[in-house]
């Protein structure tokens, strides 16, 4: 188990601190996630995560991704969490995926998060049984202070999170966030990712479930299947803490990307 980190030293992002340029939305989950079963609330939910350690070609993405997912399954998972392999997301491989999995998980709600072919980040809220309304967040989302105060006011049960961490040190930057999320934003905080990407690129593991500030199941191996019973229903955390402040790490990359300056009390937090 781990406990909730210190609050950091960096602030957010300078420009006048304007508004993210992350758009909240609720919405339905179509072309967001895919979901062949409805299954409804109970009294717990078994919860499948899938951490998929990047292959040689997107074909043997594609046959690794049902395998696990068929393996989830059969471990009696209520609900398989997928991550975004970008290879098998593009072009006709993604649809080939769907109907795969709907042969070898017929019983399972399986979310797979397609949100990059939205663009960069993407901050949902959409109803996912048997989870209820879940904050689906990819990219820089995942860290944004603006979308998660945002997010905070849709009330969320669960929020699934695809950060596409691009080095070790942010996967395990972003597990600290989650658990702050946990006792805030949602009870139920997922995190899937890829893993065996380069420095730099995204897909750098970290994968876990958590819920309510603790870590029910932690990715170990590139290849991973995390599962996890996780009472329901869920609802919002009781009491709500407020908001975690955002590690140095991913302030300093949420400012790269934007072409932003960031305030450091203590620079060297940022190592």
């Amino acid at each position: 188990m781990r406990a909730p980190a210190r609050p950091s030293a960096a602030r957010a992002p300078d420009p006048s601190s304007a508004r993210s340029p992350v758009p909240v939305s609720r919405r339905s989950p179509v072309g967001i996630i895919f979901m062949h079963v409805a299954v409804r609330k109970a009294a717990s939910v078994k919860i499948a995560v899938v951490q998929h350690a990047l292959r040689a070609t997107p074909a043997q993405d594609l046959e690794a991704l049902v395998a696990v997912s068929a393996t989830a399954a059969s471990a009696g998972a209520d609900i398989v969490v997928l991550p975004e392999v970008t290879a098998v997301r593009e072009g006709p491989l993604g649809d080939e995926l769907w109907r795969r999995l709907e042969d070898v998980a017929p019983d399972a709600a399986v979310i797979w998060s397609r949100g990059a072919a939205e663009g960069p980040e993407t901050a949902v809220v959409a109803e996912v049984p048997p989870l209820g309304a879940t904050a689906l967040l990819s990219g820089d989302a995942c860290m944004d202070p603006q979308a998660l105060t945002v997010l905070l006011a849709e009330t969320p049960e669960a929020a699934i999170l695809a950060p596409r961490s691009e080095s070790e040190l942010q996967a395990q930057a972003v597990l600290e966030l989650a658990i702050g999320l946990s006792t805030s934003l949602a009870s139920l905080v997922v995190i899937a990712e890829p893993a065996g990407s380069d420095l730099g690129e995204p897909g750098h593991g970290g994968s876990a479930i958590i819920h309510l500030g603790e870590v029910l199941a932690e990715a170990v191996a590139a290849d991973d299947l995390l599962l996890a019973e996780v009472p329901g229903p869920l609802g919002a955390p009781e009491p709500k803490g407020p908001l975690p402040v955002v590690p140095p790490l991913l302030v300093q990359r949420l400012a790269a990307h934007r072409g932003q300056k960031v305030a450091v009390d203590y620079p060297a937090d940022l190592d």
